[in-house]
């Protein structure tokens, strides 16, 4: 069965009806109209989902935070420096004008950084700074001012002892000496150190420990580190680092490096282009020469033979094809109007003879070549014969009888003129097919002329074209030639050193408030994934949509929870009250009109407040005026009978077993005259199976007739087959959800069973919710509830089933 809307209109036969006197809410029936379509996670959701897990995120971003602040405690002063290299990329050929011709730019603005991060630039940055080795302490650099390294180099970490006058160099954490000799002389040859520091740069030293990386790795690393960006013309670069004269000296000797290479790059490659330009510039003198002596040779060939000429027609304006081209095409359109007028007048034929009716004259004369063509002069003469004996038959028609002479002769007149028709038309149409034959002969003739002329056309063409951008490409290498010798003689570098690297005094950025924000935008960010991660694989039911999109079904009403700390008694009392009111106006409106209510209220597991919600909505529709049955259908726990002081047995398991009568299971309630409840009765083993059988739909049917409202209690919809069955006899089901217990694919799964049964699933009531987040606008505004005459005293009753005790206020109204 299909989940039914619950638009709140109600019906004039219904039972309980506020609105029975309007005929258009009279003929109300509730929609059949399919879910809407889920509309996905919502903004509200999410924050629900945040709120609930707040600690969890408040905790991460503490967490986060205090890591970030000890980080900071590992990490080095940065320093930064900087310099700028202008690029002049307008050389005499791209339009400069910076005097005599000049090799244009080396390359695009764009490439130059490409030059800068190579290791033509990079490696003798390394090699003459020798940045390739570390100390571990920066006192210890001038021990390594001549420090080089060899192909063999071994790179790690090593330490340098000194025990008098003899060293000995240690390699790694394990400590294994790797060489030792006396100070001064060369150390560390077996590692591929090229390195003999004199003696008295190690006195008063015990120890220098270094690390040691090969050339190329450092290239990488100083490649790296370099943060090129261009302006314009000019190329600023920034180096990072924590040594900042080491810096300022590395980027100027990189700066230098970079000009100096830029320049012998231009250089060679103005001295290949002149080579090269001039070799080309022969070649395709060669090539014009080839091509021009091969046009000649052609058009010599070719003179006598006929060709494709334009031919101007109005004083040069107009221009038209040569006349073998418009010969053709002209024989070629009257060979094509001569068979459409062929095939139409052999069909005008054939359609006469098949049908054995005279040609017309109008038929004939609407072929075109029948008008124009002289020769078609007797097929004309015979049709008008033939048309001038039709007039004389019905002259002599109107004045004779068939059987008359005239008439007789009128009519053989007739018959002979229109015997000569068909067959002079025939020999018009053997004369046209000759015709037609003679054209196709010039046209195959003409065609044969014409197919030859387009290869001579073409390759006349090619040859014009061969020697065109022959030529065309012999004067741009001849120009680009001398263009070149000439830029030869007055290459200049395109690249300059405009501003020089300083060594600051000051670390240029301070990274401890951004790692300790990053930290803690991070943990927060974390935790805030987290928050919604763990909302999104909760498999409780907590938030709304998920009960209209997931489960599609429709919200009839939200109960709050029961019992908090945060509303008094009065108030609380007066929204239960008032929440009530709205089930049961949305359950009245949303089951079939004109008949009793009759509705089975079932949850998908336990402790989800079934009977809670089944009690209030019995008192709140006694409460209306309505007669209320209420049958306690759990005949596995139900305790409805202790709710409402009722007697336990007999019960609906006597009814249905056949030992007790409908009058002695219904006990009538000491709250409400208008409730009455059915007690489930004595607890028995086989007692669901009783729920099978015709006496509980006979019941439910019979008991219709005298109750306006039929509640059943059933057991959860995870318990067994029970609430099925109790469901289909009273063919309308509520589902109670409960936020925070409800398990969603344990409902998902028994809805799916409930919709392969004849039961209208109406909606879902909502239990224990907290009115905030997304059910804040479920609440009512309690400065507006309806209020007694002052003295008046009301009690309002919280009816409780086995999930939630009783509650019962006293709410006194000013």
């Amino acid at each position: 069965m299909s989940r039914s809307t619950n638009h709140p209109v109600p019906t004039s036969n219904a039972p309980v009806d506020s609105l029975e006197g309007d005929p258009e809410l009279a003929n109300w029936s509730p929609s059949n109209e399919a879910p809407p379509a889920p509309a996905g996670p919502k903004l509200q959701r999410y924050i629900s989902a945040l709120n609930r897990f707040k600690w969890l995120i408040i905790l991460l971003t503490v967490v986060g935070g205090v890591a970030g602040y000890i980080s900071t405690q590992f990490i080095e002063p940065e320093f930064s420096v900087n310099a700028t290299v202008a690029m002049d990329i307008n050389g005499g050929l791209s339009g400069g004008t910076r005097g005599p011709i000049q090799e244009a730019g080396l390359m695009e603005r764009g490439s130059w950084i490409s030059l800068l991060r190579t290791y033509a630039v990079a490696d003798p940055v390394v090699s003459r700074l020798s940045l390739f080795l570390v100390p571990k302490r920066d006192a210890d650099s001038v021990v390594f001012r001549d420090f080089q390294v060899n192909q063999g180099l071994r790179p790690g970490e090593y330490t340098l002892k000194i025990e008098g006058k003899i060293f000995k160099l240690v390699g790694g954490s394990a400590g294994f000496a790797l060489d030792s000799g006396a100070v001064g002389d060369s150390i560390g040859r077996n590692r591929g150190f090229l390195w003999a520091p004199p003696a008295q740069l190690l006195i008063g030293r015990k120890s220098v420990s270094f690390n040691v990386q090969t050339p190329r790795e450092a290239s990488n690393q100083l490649i790296r580190s370099l943060t090129p960006q261009q302006d314009g013309p000019y190329l600023k670069l920034t180096l990072v680092g924590q040594n900042a004269a080491r810096l300022a000296s590395t980027l100027n000797l990189w700066t230098e490096q970079f000009v100096a290479e830029a320049t012998g790059l231009k250089k060679m490659k103005v001295t290949q282009l002149a080579k090269i330009l001039n070799g080309q510039r022969d070649y395709q003198q060669q090539a014009l020469s080839e091509a021009e002596n091969a046009l000649q040779d052609f058009r010599v060939k070719t003179v006598t033979q006929p060709n494709e000429r334009e031919v101007a027609i109005s004083g040069g304006l107009e221009m038209t094809n040569s006349g073998v081209i418009n010969n053709y095409f002209t024989q070629k359109l009257q060979s094509e109007a001569l068979k459409r007028d062929v095939a139409n007048l052999q069909k005008l034929l054939d359609a006469s003879v098949a049908t054995k009716s005279p040609l017309t004259l109008e038929a004939v004369l609407s072929v075109g070549a029948v008008n124009m063509d002289p020769a078609a002069s007797r097929i004309k003469q015979a049709l008008d014969e033939q048309t001038m004996h039709e007039i004389s038959l019905r002259k002599v028609q109107e004045a004779y009888p068939d059987i008359n002479p005239k008439v007789i002769q009128e009519q053989g007149l007739l018959n002979d003129a229109r015997t000569r028709v068909p067959r002079e038309l025939a020999a018009y149409i053997a004369q046209l097919r000759i015709k037609e034959a003679a054209l196709d002969s010039g046209i195959n003739t003409t065609g044969a002329e014409l197919k030859a002329i387009p290869p001579r056309t073409i390759e006349e063409a090619k040859r014009k074209r061969a020697v065109t951008e022959a030529e065309a490409m012999f004067q741009s290498l001849d120009g680009k030639a001398h263009e070149a010798q000439l830029a030869e003689a007055s290459t200049i570098s395109d690249v300059s050193i405009v501003d020089t690297a300083v060594a600051p005094l000051n670390p240029t950025r301070n990274t401890a408030p951004v790692l300790i924000l990053g930290a803690i935008g991070a943990s927060l960010a974390l935790g805030i994934l987290l928050a919604v991660l763990l909302d999104q694989t909760d498999k409780r039911f907590r938030h709304p949509e998920q009960a209209t999109d997931d489960l599609g079904l429709y919200i009839l009403g939200v109960v709050p929870v029961i019992g908090g700390k945060r509303r008094g008694g009065a108030e609380q009392a007066a929204l239960v009250v008032e929440t009530f009111r709205t089930i049961r106006m949305n359950v009245r409106y949303a089951t079939e009109a004109g008949r009793s209510l009759t509705v089975t209220i079932t949850s998908p597991g336990p402790n989800d407040g079934k009977s809670l919600i089944s009690s209030n909505l019995a008192l709140s529709f006694a409460e209306s005026g309505a007669r209320t049955l209420l049958i306690d259908g759990d005949i596995r726990r139900g305790e409805l009978s202790k709710t409402f002081g009722t007697k336990s047995k007999p019960g609906l398991v006597e009814y249905l077993d056949g030992t007790a009568l409908i009058a002695e299971v219904l006990q009538p309630t000491a709250s409400h005259p208008n409730l009455t409840v059915m007690p489930a009765g004595a607890r028995r083993r086989r007692a669901p199976e009783l729920l099978a059988t015709p006496r509980l739909p006979q019941l439910v049917s019979q008991l219709s007739k005298e109750f306006d409202v039929i509640i059943v209690d059933s057991p959860p919809l995870g318990a067994g087959f029970d609430a099925f069955a109790l469901g289909t006899a009273t063919g309308n089901m509520a589902v109670v959800l409960r936020a925070g217990i409800t398990d969603r694919k344990m409902a998902k799964a028994k809805l799916a069973t409930v919709d392969q049964l004849p039961i209208r699933l109406i909606g879902t009531v909502l239990n224990g919710i907290s009115l905030s987040g997304a059910y804040q606008y479920y609440s009512y505004y309690q400065d507006y509830q309806a209020e007694d005459e002052a003295g008046v005293t009301q009690t309002a009753r919280i009816a409780s089933g086995s999930e939630r005790p009783n509650v019962e206020v006293s709410v006194e109204e000013h």
